[in-house]
């Protein structure tokens, strides 16, 4: 009983701490340092994992994370994205992107990130001739209206209080017709910040039209369980002043959002958006 109290309090401190944009961008710049000359950890995101889900063909060094490539594809794989004009937000350390970009061949792949030391490394990284790497937070994009085909935001709503907000800045970028292709976490609780019913209803107010919401936390909470041996031991190679700070947030059975997709408290869910 006397060690509860302080953790707790340890715990209330960090979360209060962590809402705060100057404390959470801070943390993702010496992370993105942390990780910038690593080979592994190319995607952060949950992954994807469906018994019957097709064989993708992946190069040697991307096959040990094969599950958050798969997440990826699944988003991506119907909505013709061979010879469109694409942007991503919140890309992080750009495996995805640079995935894409290579697989479905699109004329333009704009990827952005608010984290300069992300976006510097994806920059010295091989990759194909029209991914182009931009710091950028996701209200304001650095591309002309109208600019766009498709926009990619995967795992990268959750952060963004104001979902309006988001919403009206990818439909400046888009073209009439185009699409916003959405993967991630939201809260069932209705007074989060990150509810799932408050972006239903911040969709609602955009000029946006709704043509698909999926339910993917089973196969999210599939990936964590079957990826997370793998991303514990990367874990356990950063300087230990980061892993417990890692093991909070990270994307494994271990981690909070794990628990909370478990128990009914979150939920993963997959959304394509028509311009209007």
């Amino acid at each position: 009983m006397t060690t509860a109290k302080p953790r707790k309090w340890r715990r209330l401190l960090w979360q209060r701490l962590w809402r705060r944009p100057i404390v959470k961008k801070a943390f993702y710049e010496a992370l993105g340092l942390v990780f910038a000359g690593r080979r592994g950890m190319q995607m952060l995101n949950c992954g994807y994992q469906e018994p019957g889900f097709p064989a993708l063909a992946l190069r040697p060094e991307a096959e040990m994370e094969r599950l958050g490539f798969q997440l990826y594809h699944r988003v991506a794989a119907s909505e013709g994205l061979r010879g469109a004009d694409v942007f991503e937000v919140g890309c992080g350390r750009g495996g995805g992107a640079r995935f894409l970009a290579d697989q479905f061949q699109p004329r333009s792949y704009s990827a952005t990130d608010f984290c300069l030391s992300f976006v510097l490394a994806n920059r010295m990284r091989l990759r194909p001739g029209q991914l182009h790497y931009r710091y950028a937070p996701a209200t304001r994009l650095p591309f002309g209206p109208g600019s766009h085909d498709i926009g990619i935001a995967i795992e990268a709503v959750h952060p963004h209080a104001d979902k309006e907000a988001f919403l009206a800045e990818a439909a400046r970028v888009l073209r009439s017709g185009g699409r916003l292709l959405v993967a991630d976490f939201f809260y069932t609780r209705e007074d989060s910040p990150n509810s799932i019913a408050g972006f239903r209803s911040a969709i609602a107010r955009a000029p946006f039209r709704l043509d698909l919401e999926e339910d993917w936390t089973r196969q999210a909470s599939a990936a964590l369980e079957a990826d997370s041996p793998r991303r514990l031991a990367e874990i356990d190679r950063l300087p230990r002043i980061f892993r417990k700070l890692a093991l909070s947030f990270a994307c494994t059975s271990a981690s909070p959002l794990y628990h909370q997709l478990h128990d009914g408290r979150a939920v993963y869910a997959h959304f394509t958006l028509t311009r209007l």
